[in-house]
């Protein structure tokens, strides 16, 4: 309860301060917070990044503001604080798919962000199997890629796999997957203001690809069946929302994994998807 508490408080200041440019990391290192591990637990909770959060919610209340007709645009533009007009205008088309001019008559057809708040309902039946697991250190050989922690989101994530489940790159780093997890292993980690994902297999065996290496750690591991981005994170709401109030156990969010096993696509509704919940241990 504490943690959907703490995100709901950081939500309002998102609210309280949406038109500024937020600098995360030094407001969440005033509150002694962490960033990977609230971006991991906001991220997994909310849907987007604490940034894509805000910037929906942003061009959400302009929307409004130009469905209202109250102000002229050259007065929104200045309040929300955008350079000049045609700078607006580029953010809200990639925003929207539309004009500013268009949105009175296309209004409902807008993918709108409303404020979010959360109702926590613990069970006693479990929604996941799971089981736990103590995992050494291991390396894991594949694909790198960085992005500003500012434009990272979850989408991001799932368009590299797709680009290299369609390019035949997974099918290569499957030839290396000689270690003790079977699959294709999406590990993240927060590294100096960057989001580090690594796309490859748990490998001892020279490869022409780039290595990582996970934390020691105790894993409670939870799987479902179906399109990765939408079951992981699925699996993310279920344990910060459910799991987590039950167990007597502290979440290590520095760094998420994921393990994806199918016979098929790894993109496709019937991968195996298993999310790798690090733990701390216990005192």
């Amino acid at each position: 309860m504490e943690t959907i508490n703490f995100i709901e408080k950081f939500i309002i200041y998102i609210e309280d301060h949406i038109r500024e440019s937020i600098d995360y990391d030094r407001v969440l290192d005033d509150m002694g917070v962490e960033p990977k591990s609230f971006i991991t637990i906001f991220t997994s909770l909310v849907g987007m990044t604490p940034y894509e959060y805000q910037s929906r919610r942003k061009m959400t209340e302009i929307a409004y503001e130009l469905e209202a007709g109250h102000r002229r645009l050259i007065d929104i533009v200045k309040y929300y604080g955008y350079y000049d007009v045609d700078s607006f205008k580029r953010a809200y088309q990639g925003a929207f798919g539309i004009s500013p001019y268009e949105t009175e008559r296309l209004m409902d057809k807008l993918d709108l962000t409303e404020r979010i708040s959360f109702e926590v309902v613990p069970v006693d039946r479990p929604k996941y199997p799971s089981r736990y697991v103590d995992m050494e250190s291991f390396r894991i050989t594949g694909a790198v890629r960085t992005f500003s922690l500012h434009d990272y989101d979850s989408r991001m994530k799932y368009e590299f796999l797709a680009y290299l489940e369609e390019n035949n790159i997974l099918d290569e780093l499957l030839r290396y997957n000689n270690g003790s997890i079977k699959g294709i292993v999406m590990h993240e980690r927060y590294i100096d203001g960057e989001m580090e994902l690594t796309i490859g297999v748990s490998s001892s065996l020279e490869s022409p690809f780039e290595d990582t290496y996970t934390e020691t750690s105790q894993f409670v591991i939870f799987e479902a069946q179906g399109v990765p981005s939408v079951t992981a994170q699925e699996i993310y709401q279920y344990v910060f929302r459910r799991w987590h109030l039950k167990e007597p156990r502290d979440l290590n969010c520095n760094f998420s994994l994921e393990v994806l096993k199918s016979q098929r696509e790894f993109t496709s509704d019937h991968t195996r998807v298993q999310v790798w919940q690090a733990l701390y241990d216990e005192i």
